[in-house]
């Protein structure tokens, strides 16, 4: 397995893509701090507080990102026909399959420590500074981080699924996002159809714990252990039952 990782790591650092993909993404902080230091020019007042929080509620860009860094990994290997070539060569499908999520959240992991060090640096040394509000602001971002981590690790889950199950990068981007940002709406829309019935409840109760709604909910709640705890469960849950999916389906697959 640690061949196979370390395999997996080598193609990926080759790839400009990997590093497009970042590079656009801090591009696009740079922009947003640039923009809030052209306003302090012009008489405004942003401060660390109102830049840096901005990632707490930024949340669906990690799972935007998990879509990336899946495609990144994957590197349509279907439609390349490259996939078979590592069933031929002996390699068993388990490795394949968990070799590939565990470098995709890597990769993600990496993506994710750089754009928050990237974007949370430039607010501190560019923006105006109060050191009592400014500590909190920290400790706000890191009880998000701390939140959001297993939720988008359970995001990342789901993309590998995608991938694994779908012949198609349309097709699993489409699945990916119908997952990730469309259910939650949908049951929402179901359970306000069976108000007051048990079903209604029930499926109120499953649009709370998905990844993405979840993640919404950190901010109202910072230093709430029990909630953090909840997250990582839940984080675990859509890790092991997207991973028993797409191995099952992966081994059904005829390459």
């Amino acid at each position: 397995m640690l061949n196979y990782i370390r395999a997996e790591i080598y193609k990926l650092l080759r790839r400009k893509y990997t590093y497009i993909a970042l590079g656009v993404m801090l591009l696009l902080e740079a922009l947003l701090v640039g923009g809030f230091v052209f306003t302090n020019a012009g008489g405004g007042h942003t401060g660390f507080w109102d830049g840096s929080l901005l990632v707490a509620g930024m949340g669906a860009v990690g799972f935007c990102a998990c879509m990336i860094t899946g495609d990144v990994v994957f590197a349509g290997q279907y439609k390349n026909a490259t996939l078979k070539n590592e069933v031929s060569f002996g390699l068993s499908r388990t490795r394949i399959y968990l070799g590939k999520f565990i470098v995709q959240t890597l990769l993600s992991i990496v993506y994710m420590v750089v754009m928050i060090v990237f974007y949370v640096g430039s607010c501190w040394l560019f923006l105006y500074q109060d050191p009592e509000s400014d500590l909190r602001a920290l400790q706000i971002i890191g009880y998000f981080l701390a939140v959001g981590l297993p939720l988008w690790i359970g995001g990342q889950a789901v993309a590998c699924m995608c991938q694994f199950l779908l012949n198609g990068e349309m097709a699993a981007s489409f699945a990916y996002v119908g997952i990730v940002f469309v259910l939650d709406g949908v049951l929402d829309i179901l359970s306000m159809m069976n108000y007051g019935s048990r079903m209604g409840e029930v499926l109120a109760t499953v649009k709370v714990y998905l990844p993405r709604p979840m993640l919404d909910m950190a901010v109202s709640v910072v230093g709430d252990w029990t909630f953090l705890g909840e997250a990582w469960l839940v984080g675990l849950f859509w890790v092991a039952v997207c991973t028993a999916i797409g191995l099952s389906g992966f081994y059904k697959n005829s390459i």
